[in-house]
Formats: C-alpha cells, sequence, structure tokens
C-alpha cells in the first residue's frame, strides 16, 4: 500500500498510488472493497472485537432503507457510540463510490479527515482485511479554487471529500452541481448545527442523491424542525445500559449572592479535578460560559489567575486555526488541564480526558444541555466518571431542563428520558403510523405526561386491580402504556386514525393520540379516570376492576363546597319534564335566571363552572351530573393524583348539603342606581396584567410612564350623588373620571382637561374609553362590588363577628415623636412621621434583610421588609396611613383607604418572585430621579440573592396595617365591620390574616 499527499492552498488530497505513482482511480479502490468487509461485532466478554450493537444497527437501518427509498435519513446515536465508524463502514459496506462528507466546523473537518484515510479502526477491530482493503482516496477542502478546472482536477481522485457546510456553501453552483453530479452519496455529521436556511440552499443541488444526516440530538440549534425521516434511533439509556456512557455525578452548589457564584464554582471544580487526579484519572475541566467576553472574563480573573499550575487554555471564536490547534493540542498531551469556552469547542472533538464541567452559565434549552453533557459521559479505559458543577441558585431555565438543577437531581435518569421523550417526539411527526407498535414501554416518565386536570370518580369493590386487562378494551399491538403498580396508576396511549373531510383517497388520514389515566385510591376504593375518549372510560374500569358504580347524580355538586366568593361562569340545566327545551345554558348576568330555575322541580343542574377561592389562592372548578369534574387548567399526573384525592373527600362527606353550595354563589345583577354603601376600594381591570405585564404603559403628553408608576384611587370624599369618582395618576399627573348609571347602562368620562392614553402592545387608547369597555372594579364597605352597571354582593355576612383582638398591636406614638396626620416620610426623611418610625422600629428588632421604602403611586406598599427563616422568605407589607384628626379616635373613614390597600395588595402571594422584581423596578426608576435609595437595609445585590432563594426555598406573606388615628380601645362597629370585611377577603383568597397597628 503506497500513499501520497497533495496540497494545493490549505486543500489536502490523501491518495493511493500504484506502482508507477499513479493516482489510483476511486473505481480502482472500491474494487478492493469487494469482499473485505466482514461484519464482526463485539463481545467484551469474549475479547471479541468488533462493530458496537449501535453501530451494527446503524449500518443494517442504513442498507435497508437504501433498498427501498432515497430520502433524506437521520441516524441518532449519543456521542461517544461511534458515528464515524459508522460513517466509514457504511461507505466500505455498500462501496458508495463517491462521498461528501459535510461538517459544521474546521476542527471536527480535521478530525473525520484524519480518521478517513485511514478508515479509523475498522482495520485494527477486524471489519476490514488490511490485505486486500485500500483506503479511500480522501480530500479535505479547507479553501477556495481559483477556477473550476483546478476544483475539478483536485476532486476527481477522491472516494471521500470532507468539508465543511460554511466553505460548501461559498463555493460557486457550478462547483455544487458538479459535486452533486459525481458524488453518489452526501453525509452531514453533527446536523443539528447547520441552520436550516444553510442546509435547505445547499440540499437543493442534492435531490438526486443519498442523503445521510448523523447527529445524537436530532434537534437544530436555531430551532427549526430537522428534515430527514430518523430511520434509527439508538436510545440515550441502552447507551448508559451498555457501557458507553460513564455515570454522570451532578454536584449542586447553592450560592445566592451572584457576585460570589463564579468563585464558588471554580474552588468545587478545580477540587474535583485535584482529587481526580491525585487517584490517577487524567481528567481535564472545561469552564462553560455564555459569551465570548464572559469566558474571557472567566479565564483571566479566576482560572489563569488562581489555577495557573494547571496551564488552562481559552478556546473562544476569533482566535486563530493554529491557536486553537495549539490549545487542542496541549488539551491532549494533558499539558493542560482546564479549558474555558463557550459554544464551539466540543461537538465531535475527540478529548475523552474531558471528564469535569463547571457550568458558569447553563444552558437554556434540553438539546444542547444534551450535547454539551455527552461530550463528558464518554466511556474510556483509565478514565472515571463525568461530574457536574453547577450554581442552582443563580439562573433561571426553561421548564424542560429545570429539574436537572434541583439538589438531589440524578443526572444519569433524567437525561435518558428527557433525551428519548424529544426524540420519541420528532420520530411521532415524522412517522406516526409506526410509531407505538409492540406491547409497553420503558423510558416514559409519569412527570412529563401533563393531561388537563379531569377525572370521572367510580366506586370499586375489588380488593384488588387486574390492570393488565386493558387489553381487553384497547389493542395492546398499537398502544402503550406506563404501569406504576407501587402507586396504582396506569396510562395508556392508543394510536387512533380517522378519514380526513376533503378527501375519498385512502392513504390520507388523520393520526391522533388517546390518552387514559387510571388511579386507583386503594384507602377509599375509588378508582379515577382522566381519558381523552371519555366514552371508553367505563368499559376500562370494567375489565380492570369488575363491578363498579361511577359516582354521578347531586353528589358530585359537593365538590364546590369550600370554594371561596364562588363566581359562576356558566350554569347548565336539563328539563326534568319532556318538552321541546331540554338543555338550557346559562352565563353572565343571566346566571342568576339560571340559578333561580335550578331551585325549581321542574329542571335540574346539569353542569357548572365558575372561579373562587381556596384560601391558597384563585381556582377554577367545573362538574356535571354525569360524574365529570374539572379544572381549566393541565397538569402533571403526580398533581392530577392529589387533585383527584382532595376532590373525592369531599364529594363523599355524607355531611356535605349539595342543595345547599349554591346557596352562597357570586352573582351579578344589572343595577339602576348605586347602592347605599360607602366605596372604599377601586381596582384596576381584570383584562389589564397589571403585576407582571413589562409593555403596559400610560402616555401623558408625549411621556410613556410604566403603569405600576401610577395610581388608580377613590378620593377621599365623594362631592357628587347621583355619580361615582375616581382618579388615576402620581406625583406628576392626575386625570378625574366619573362613573354615571343609567336604566340599562353605565357611563365613564373624563373631566379632566388633558387626557392619557393606555398603551398596550403598541395600541393607544384613550383612557376613558378604556374604561368604558374594561370598567375598573369598586368595592364597597359590606364587600360587595361594582364592574360598570354590574353588581355582585357578598352573601356571607360578618357582622355578628369581631376583629381579633390578639391581631391588634398598641403602639405609643406620642412618647415616640409623631405626627400621626404625618404619613409619609418622603426622600426628606421626616422622623416624625408615621413611616419614619415603622421603618426605625423595624430596624431595631434586627430581624431583617432588606426594609425597603416602596411608598409612592404605584406601591407595592409603603414598606416591604423581608427577613429570612431556615426554609422560608418571610415578606412583611405595611400599609400605614394617616389620621384624619389630631388625636386618635373612633373615625371608621381612617380605615377605608388603608384595609383598601391591604386587600390590592394580598395578590402579590401568588407570585413573590414578582416581588422582588417590582422593587427592584422601583429601585431603579427612584434612582434614575434621585440620590436618595428606597432601601432602608439592604440593596440590590441582597435582593439578588433573594431572588435567587425564592428558587429553592419557599415564602410566607403577611400584612399589617399601621393607622395611629384608631385608637385601639375605642373601636366602633362600624369600625369592627370593616376590618372583619378586610381580614374575611385576606382569608378567603389567600388564606392571610392581618394585624392592625394603632394607637
Amino acid at each position: 500500500m503506497k500513499i501520497k499527499q497533495i496540497k494545493k492552498g490549505n486543500n489536502i488530497l490523501y491518495c493511493n498510488i500504484n506502482d508507477v505513482d499513479e493516482i489510483r482511480t476511486p473505481k480502482e479502490v472500491v474494487s478492493t472493497w469487494s469482499n473485505g468487509f466482514k461484519e464482526v461485532l463485539a463481545d467484551e466478554h469474549n475479547n471479541q472485537k468488533g462493530l458496537r450493537p449501535p453501530q451494527f444497527g446503524a449500518i443494517c437501518a442504513i442498507r435497508s432503507f437504501w433498498t427501498i427509498s432515497r430520502e433524506v435519513a437521520t441516524i441518532v446515536m449519543p456521542t461517544g457510540t461511534g458515528k464515524t465508524e459508522t460513517m466509514l463502514a457504511t461507505i466500505v459496506a455498500e462501496k458508495c463510490l463517491k462521498t461528501l462528507i459535510v461538517v459544521p466546523s474546521n476542527l471536527l473537518r480535521q478530525q473525520i479527515f484524519d480518521k478517513a484515510k485511514t478508515f479509523g479502526v475498522l482495520y485494527q477491530i477486524g471489519i476490514l482485511d488490511d490485505k486486500y482493503v485500500l483506503p479511500p482516496n480522501v480530500a479535505l477542502l479547507a479553501s477556495k479554487f481559483d477556477n473550476f478546472e483546478e476544483f475539478r482536477e483536485f476532486v476527481d481522485p477522491a472516494n471521500i471529500i470532507v468539508t465543511t457546510m460554511q466553505l460548501a456553501n461559498l463555493f460557486p453552483d457550478e462547483y455544487k452541481k458538479y459535486l452533486a453530479q459525481e458524488f453518489d452519496t452526501l453525509i452531514v455529521d453533527e446536523a443539528h448545527h447547520i441552520s436550516a436556511k444553510t442546509w435547505s440552499k445547499f440540499k437543493s443541488f442534492f435531490v438526486n442523491n443519498r442523503i445521510l444526516q448523523f447527529t445524537a440530538t436530532p434537534f437544530r440549534n436555531d430551532e427549526k424542525k430537522m428534515d430527514g425521516k430518523i430511520i434509527y434511533n439508538f436510545p440515550l439509556s441502552k447507551a448508559q445500559e451498555q457501557g458507553y456512557f460513564q455515570p454522570i455525578m451532578f454536584y449542586p452548589l447553592e450560592e445566592f449572592n451572584d457576585k460570589k457564584s463564579d468563585e464558588t464554582i471554580a474552588r468545587e471544580a478545580v477540587k474535583l479535578l485535584e482529587e481526580d487526579i491525585d487517584a490517577g484519572y487524567d481528567h481535564i475541566l472545561l469552564v462553560r460560559a455564555s459569551t465570548k467576553n464572559r469566558a474571557k472574563e472567566l479565564y483571566d480573573s479566576i482560572y489563569n489567575k488562581k489555577y495557573k499550575k494547571f496551564k488552562p487554555v481559552l478556546l473562544i471564536s476569533g482566535l486563530s486555526d493554529s491557536e486553537k490547534r495549539k490549545g487542542i493540542q496541549a488539551l491532549k498531551n494533558l499539558e493542560s488541564r482546564i479549558v474555558v469556552c463557550v459554544n464551539m469547542f466540543g461537538e465531535g472533538i475527540d478529548i475523552p480526558n474531558l471528564k469535569i464541567a463547571a457550568i458558569h452559565d447553563k444552558y437554556k434549552s434540553l438539546p444542547i444541555t444534551l450535547q454539551f453533557i455527552g461530550r463528558f459521559a464518554r466511556t474510556k479505559k483509565g478514565l472515571g466518571d463525568a461530574k457536574i458543577v453547577a450554581n442552582i441558585a443563580n439562573e433561571e431555565v426553561q421548564e424542560s431542563i429545570r429539574d436537572l438543577y434541583n439538589r438531589d437531581s440524578d443526572w444519569n435518569q433524567l437525561l435518558s428520558i428527557k433525551s428519548e421523550g424529544l426524540i420519541n417526539r420528532e420520530i411521532a411527526l415524522q412517522d406516526l403510523e409506526e410509531r407505538f407498535k409492540g406491547n409497553g414501554i420503558d423510558k416514559i416518565g409519569i412527570k412529563q405526561i401533563i393531561p388537563k386536570v379531569s377525572m370521572y370518580a367510580y366506586i370499586v369493590k375489588t380488593k384488588s386491580w387486574a390492570w393488565e386487562k386493558w387489553t381487553i378494551v384497547l389493542d395492546e399491538n398499537i398502544c402503550k402504556y406506563y404501569i406504576n403498580d407501587e402507586e396504582k396508576v396506569l396510562v395508556i396511549i392508543e394510536p387512533k386514525e380517522s378519514n380526513v373531510g376533503w378527501t375519498t383517497q385512502h392513504n390520507i388520514s388523520n393520526l391522533s393520540w388517546e390518552l387514559y389515566v387510571i388511579y386507583w385510591n386503594q384507602d377509599k376504593n375509588v378508582a379515577f379516570v382522566n381519558a381523552t375518549d371519555k366514552s371508553l372510560a367505563n368499559k376500562l374500569v370494567e375489565a380492570i376492576f369488575g363491578e363498579s358504580n361511577r359516582i354521578t347524580g347531586e353528589n358530585i355538586f359537593r365538590c364546590l363546597y369550600g370554594i371561596n366568593r364562588l363566581m359562576l361562569a356558566t350554569v347548565g340545566l336539563n328539563s326534568a319534564i319532556n318538552g321541546p327545551i331540554r338543555y338550557k345554558m346559562f352565563a353572565g348576568v343571566d346566571i342568576a335566571q339560571g340559578l333561580s330555575e335550578a331551585s325549581k322541580s321542574n329542571s335540574y343542574k346539569s353542569n357548572l363552572f365558575g372561579v373562587g377561592y381556596n384560601g391558597k389562592g384563585k381556582v377554577s372548578i367545573g362538574c356535571s351530573h354525569k360524574g365529570t369534574i374539572w379544572a381549566k387548567w393541565v397538569e402533571s399526573i403526580d398533581y392530577w393524583m392529589n387533585w383527584c384525592n382532595e376532590i373525592i373527600d369531599k364529594v363523599l362527606d355524607p355531611t356535605i348539603d349539595p342543595q345547599k353550595i349554591l346557596e352562597g354563589v357570586l352573582v351579578p345583577k344589572v343595577i339602576k342606581e348605586f347602592p347605599n354603601e360607602i366605596p372604599y376600594r377601586i381596582d384596576w381591570p381584570l383584562e389589564l396584567d397589571f403585576f407582571t405585564d413589562d409593555n403596559l404603559f400610560l402616555e401623558r403628553d408625549g411621556i410613556k410612564i410604566p403603569i405600576y408608576e401610577v395610581d388608580i384611587k377613590l378620593p377621599e370624599i365623594q362631592s357628587k350623588k347621583d355619580v361615582l369618582q375616581f382618579y388615576v395618576g402620581n406625583e406628576g399627573f392626575k386625570e378625574n373620571f366619573e362613573l354615571s348609571i343609567s336604566d340599562n347602562s353605565f357611563r365613564i368620562k373624563s373631566v379632566s382637561k388633558n387626557k392619557t392614553r393606555i398603551v398596550k402592545s403598541k395600541k393607544k387608547t384613550l383612557l376613558a374609553d378604556f374604561f368604558q369597555e374594561y370598567p375598573p372594579i369598586i368595592k364597597f364597605v359590606d364587600q360587595s362590588t361594582l364592574d360598570g352597571n354590574l353588581y355582585v354582593t357578598l352573601k356571607d355576612s360578618h357582622e355578628d363577628k369581631s376583629f381579633p383582638s390578639n391581631q391588634v398591636f398598641s403602639w405609643d406614638w406620642k412618647s415616640m415623636g409623631v405626627n400621626i396626620k404625618k404619613e409619609s416620610q418622603t426622600i426628606e426623611k421626616f422622623s416624625d412621621s408615621i413611616q419614619y418610625n415603622v421603618i426605625k422600629k423595624l430596624l431595631d428588632t434586627g430581624d431583617y434583610c432588606i426594609v425597603f421604602d416602596d411608598d409612592d403611586a404605584g406601591e407595592i406598599a409603603d414598606i416591604v421588609a423581608i427577613k429570612e427563616s431556615e426554609n422560608n422568605i418571610i415578606f412583611e407589607f405595611y400599609h400605614c396611613k394617616y389620621s384624619h384628626g389630631d388625636l386618635p379616635g373612633s373615625r371608621v373613614s381612617d380605615l377605608y383607604e388603608v384595609c383598601g390597600q391591604a386587600e390590592k395588595s394580598v395578590i402579590w402571594k401568588q407570585n413573590t418572585k414578582e416581588i422582588v422584581k417590582r422593587m427592584r423596578k422601583r429601585e431603579i426608576q427612584r434612582m434614575e430621579k434621585s440620590t436618595v435609595s428606597r432601601f432602608e437595609l439592604g440593596d440590590l445585590d441582597k435582593l439578588k440573592e433573594i431572588e435567587n432563594k425564592l428558587r429553592v426555598y419557599g415564602s410566607k406573606l403577611e400584612i399589617n396595617i399601621v393607622q395611629p388615628g384608631v385608637d385601639s380601645k375605642k373601636i366602633t362597629g362600624d369600625m369592627d365591620r370593616i376590618l372583619v370585611s378586610t381580614q374575611s377577603y385576606l382569608l378567603d383568597t389567600y388564606g392571610i390574616r392581618m394585624k392592625l397597628i394603632c394607637s
């Protein structure tokens, strides 16, 4: 075997020559492959070398596929299972005369070129006979050519060309047409790296060629779909099981201070590196950063500064090829034990010694995370387990990978579950009719299935279940199932084919997927079914449990018990007598009529749906007399199981009278005049996402004002009786509005000269016009509410209750030097103000890590104080209000506004992370206008630390109203009424008790 190397610029041709020094033609080379390929399988138990199972499986799949199709085909093989040797073995087995291999990077091009010119390890493992089989003529294309003739002359002798997609796309169309004409096979390696637009343009020249794509994760980095039928998918779980992946050890850190995070990660990762080296492992530490500048910063300030003995190298874009090669060589030679990089390093680079990853910046998506981690889990004799170091406290990541960064995460299990879940979805999209053949599945994670929250409940009589008898109802040959016999959960997925309406052609049809979840609560002997095809629910229960009874009828409506302030959205009624109208649906203001008819003997409730509160926040609930109970969201299986258990406790409770459940339902009615009650609170319309929408502004005189810097308020005194007045504004502007009610309508108009516009998603509307369509919500002291001219009264009266005395705290404001008529400390820090002295008292305790002055339009509360307990972050709101008199007394007017503020602020309980985000915005906004910070204790860094801790710890909210104008010994019935009313609202909605700090 004689070899010759030819160079033209950066291009290299490595070829066989005959006895007279002539280059052997591609046909001459391929002729030696005829009987030289042996299908030898590796057998570790008998020390037999050969093809690995994933390599053999892929080659067989390709050869089989090519007998029937020339479609683009995709091979999915996890990193480390031998993709390159699979390509080369396919080329020689199929005697591919001329093959073009395209890769995403220069480094990978060089690596495949080096393997291709010697057929990799195929000779050594006995697949090829080195006495007869010549290696291919291989060309590496790394630079442009002067003209087409020069290009043609250079590539003509090649059996294999290796180049990058970037360079290939730069070639003139004439070059591409020639390659497509002369080369019968196109192979793309690491296909997920090539953008859809680039690939589509290049592939258009090769429509008549055989095309293979190789990847470990068939998801493009540009988030576009990869084309190509997945003809072979070797699961990651199999790669782990067969030892191609080392175990992955996850080392989670909890450093909540961002400034210390990088140092902590580096210290732990280098410690692991030192331990591995001491244990005799030649391991290398890879440091992952999100950007080039970030990588350089980590290299300069930490790794090359503090850990110089490991000779760190920096590999980022912008370096010359020679600098990159020098760095790679230092790693391969183990001269360097640390590499700092971004995304360009790792894909296809054969450095199995990479065994420790310091993830300073997490990848945001699952596909790229899988690609990255694959580099560390590759198996090689003499190397230890892979180790991942990350700070789980300092970054938000996508839902799809959030559970990877939990304290007790098992990456070995989660990575295979997630990888296979994603790949299976891709296969489903490409080849739905062939998916889910056979009985049973191995790796569908129960937490990955998120059905709509809905169920039927059945009383069953058996003491055991025959879950395997689901096959009586469904075809086991096409369905997949998951069984958890310990928790008694069965999940079945059924493909169902149906005709399409726009053609009679038999080979075109819809394929949908039905989901059935059966859960058996043995303690209660109740079976629950969640089925997308409800018609089969009874049959499945009968097959699995035998004799059973579905719970239906009036008792189903017990599920509404305990829902506070329930507002029904729909009421469906069935007629109890035969007639032309058997069913009626009521919604909106017609709910009252529906409830009235439901109480009559000539009709009965068919279905109800509404929204209310359960003391932990807002919930939705629907139920039907036929037995369906549902909520308006999707959730995990374990959540659904807990939900079923909670619901059935109410449904089976004989002490709950289903006839009385609807007595407390809130019913809207149209009113023609204002109620004879005192309004004390006004809220923005429900249609505005006031808390989280950053694109919501008010525009005044051409200036945009974020809505969180603006208040909507009622004046302290309503000066007119026939209208209700309110205003919108802050310290910079104020626009007054009036709401009037006529016989069948309402009107909201601005009574100010200068008008304000509301801006949402670039759409501008006069605020008065917006309010006319979406009126603000006005609340009265009896807890009734007004929405335009729709009035809702609360039927559950609290008049016979008193505000608990143990929630009333008296302070001696006089000895503190407080002017009880001065509420705010302002940026002047008035020491005789109420707010100043509340802050001082909080600071004196030493219990808090943050005390924040949020007083101003759009406030969360006048004071937000934060303290930390062992497992919780505790937020305390203090709503302060000045006294309407010189001395403390029994003025009910002192409580109206401050109680309204307390009620409005309870909504923050639904997501305490939003409190932190709003505080940050408010501080930045203040510092742009003033030099006085809102922080009385703590700073933005400490706030960020709290935000990080909220990803790990729970949170609590406490609400306090501060009114020195109230004398604790002179609280009247009217004052008690408003306090009890507010307390009731806080408990009904989010389960919070309020404290009153007074005189």
